[in-house]
C-alpha cells in the first residue's frame, strides 16, 4: 500500500503542453535568425575581404619547352560587393623546384602599371587571368632567365589585396607539375 508522499518506482512524468505558434511568431523567429546570420557575415566582411583565389593548369605533365598555362581566378564569395586595391601585379605566381627553393616569380619580370584603380567585385563575380610559365628560372642577382631541367615543380599563385587599409596575402593551394 502506498501512502501519500511516499515515492514509488513508477513516478508520473509531468505532461508538457505545446502551444501552437502563430504564423506571425514563426515568421518573426525566422526573420530574427536570418538577421543574426546575415549580420555576423556582414561584420566579418567589413573586417576581412571575402575573396577566394584559385589556380589551375590543364594537365599535370608537360614536355620540355612546352608552355605551362596557369589560370588564376579571384572571386567574391561574400554576400556584398567588395572594393579593394592591390599590389602589382594583381595576379602573381611563384615556382619552386623539388628542393622547395624559389626559382621563378612572375612578379619579378612582369610589366607593372603606374596607376592602380580600385576593383569592385559583386557577389559571385570573378576576375580571371591566364598567365604562362615558359619553364624558366630567374637569377635575381644577375637578372637573367634560364631553362629549367626535367623534374617536378610546384606553382603557387598569389595576390596581395588592400582592404580597409590592411594588406591581405591570398595564396592558392600548391599545384604540382612535371616536366618530362
Amino acid at each position: 500500500m502506498i501512502h501519500h508522499g511516499e515515492k514509488t518506482d513508477r513516478q508520473e512524468k509531468p505532461k508538457l503542453k505545446w502551444r501552437k505558434l502563430s504564423r506571425k511568431k514563426i515568421f518573426g523567429i525566422v526573420a530574427l535568425s536570418a538577421l543574426v546570420i546575415i549580420g555576423a557575415s556582414g561584420v566579418y566582411s567589413l573586417l576581412n575581404p571575402t575573396l577566394r583565389l584559385t589556380a589551375s593548369v590543364v594537365k599535370a605533365s608537360f614536355q620540355v619547352g612546352e608552355p605551362v598555362i596557369i589560370t588564376i581566378a579571384l572571386q567574391n564569395i561574400g554576400l556584398w560587393p567588395i572594393t579593394f586595391s592591390y599590389h602589382q601585379p594583381l595576379f602573381d605566381y611563384i615556382v619552386y623546384d623539388e628542393a622547395g627553393e624559389k626559382i621563378f616569380r612572375f612578379g619579378d619580370i612582369a610589366v607593372i602599371e603606374l596607376w592602380v584603380k580600385p576593383v569592385t567585385l559583386w557577389p559571385t563575380q570573378t576576375i580571371t587571368r591566364t598567365l604562362t610559365w615558359d619553364q624558366e628560372g630567374y637569377r635575381e642577382e644577375e637578372g637573367t632567365l634560364y631553362k629549367v631541367p626535367e623534374g617536378t615543380y610546384t606553382i603557387v599563385a598569389q595576390t596581395t589585396v588592400i582592404y580597409r587599409n590592411r594588406e591581405f596575402l591570398l595564396e592558392t593551394q600548391p599545384i604540382m607539375v612535371t616536366i618530362e
